[in-house]
């Protein structure tokens, strides 16, 4: 290949390689560069300032190819390292080096470019999302322990009067009204410390116990029909049981006559309760005209999730299952 009357022998399989690629590519030959392919030139927007014929250190000193200087230094690298570079308009690309066999005593060096520019963008956006979900949960922990804050001494006021109202007062419409009110008092109570249970275990300030257990024989407890030899795992066992046992209740109070199944698959222990036709969404609990209870959910992904698992609604052949997934191997709650 002649570049101002000198004769530079570039492989022909090189140059064809360097024009057919949908990378960046740039070769130079001692120095003198070569070949700069579509791609090479448009990360700078220099179709019209091609740098074919110039010397290496001439390119890197002149626009547009100066505003890379990163990409130019990479060449005294170990070849074939990557480098990640910046170019105008916030593009960011990762830079090979490379040195390839030549004919003769010609030297020639490959820079391989690629654009990373698309993926550094969903990789912020990704990290900007994950910051906004932090401070999501953040906010949520807060609202929770706020609310929790405010209602506890109203409820212990109210709870406490109740206790000391009458059985009856003779006035049964006045009986049957201070029976209500105390009743749902109450339920508020247990409602509320249950809340602030769950949200404890979520964040850690309530603990789990960890001790070794058989699981197939708490599941077998719960009348789940266990596919499975015993088999060890670590964890709390009473929290588990009262998850497990509050997820039957709850599946049988909507309707669902299943006894689950608790298999063992690969690395995870899948334990699936068939729900009821129409109940396939995480609304499925919070249906009060059904029996739900909005708070057996809420509680199982909490104590599941402390154990390194996971919780959530599957279909198979269309029948929707609610499945807890809990790894086999032993470890104890996060």
């Amino acid at each position: 290949m002649p570049i101002f009357g000198v004769v530079i022998v570039v492989p022909r399989v090189v140059v064809a390689l360097a024009q057919c690629v949908g990378t960046g590519v740039l070769l130079a030959a001692d120095d003198i560069v070569v070949v700069a392919n579509d791609e090479f030139l448009g990360l700078f927007d220099a179709f019209l300032s091609s740098p074919v014929g110039e010397r290496l250190d001439e390119v890197a000193a002149r626009e547009p190819f100066r505003a890379a200087p990163g990409l130019w230094a990479a060449r005294h690298d170990v070849p074939g390292r990557r480098r990640r570079c910046h170019l105008p308009g916030d593009r960011v690309v990762e830079v090979r080096w490379h040195r390839l066999p030549a004919d003769d005593s010609d030297e020639l060096l490959a820079a391989v470019v690629t654009d990373l520019t698309a993926e550094t963008r969903v990789r912020g956006s990704l990290r900007a999302h994950n910051r906004a979900l932090a401070e999501l949960v953040a906010t949520k922990s807060e609202l929770v322990s706020a609310l929790l804050h405010e209602l506890r001494t109203p409820l212990a006021s109210s709870l406490a009067m109740a206790d000391l109202l009458p059985d009856t007062t003779g006035d049964p419409a006045l009986d049957q009204a201070i029976e209500l009110i105390v009743r749902n008092v109450r339920r508020i109570g247990a409602a509320t410390a249950e809340i602030a249970t769950v949200s404890g275990i979520e964040n850690g300030s309530v603990p789990l116990e960890s001790d070794a257990f058989d699981l197939p024989t708490l599941l077998a407890e719960h009348g789940f029909v266990v596919l499975a030899e015993p088999e060890t795992l670590i964890g709390d066992r009473a929290r588990l049981a009262e998850v497990f046992g509050r997820l039957v209740a709850a599946v049988r109070a909507l309707g669902g006559d299943d006894p689950g199944t608790a298999e063992a698959r690969g690395d995870w222990w899948r334990i699936a309760l068939r729900l009821p036709p129409g109940q396939g969404g995480d609304r499925l609990f919070t249906d009060s005209e059904a029996g739900g209870n909005a708070t057996a959910l809420m509680l199982a992904r909490a104590v599941i999730g402390r154990h390194g698992g996971m919780v959530g609604v599957q279909s198979t052949e269309g029948t929707p299952y609610l499945v807890v997934s809990l790894p086999r191997s032993a470890r104890r709650p996060g």
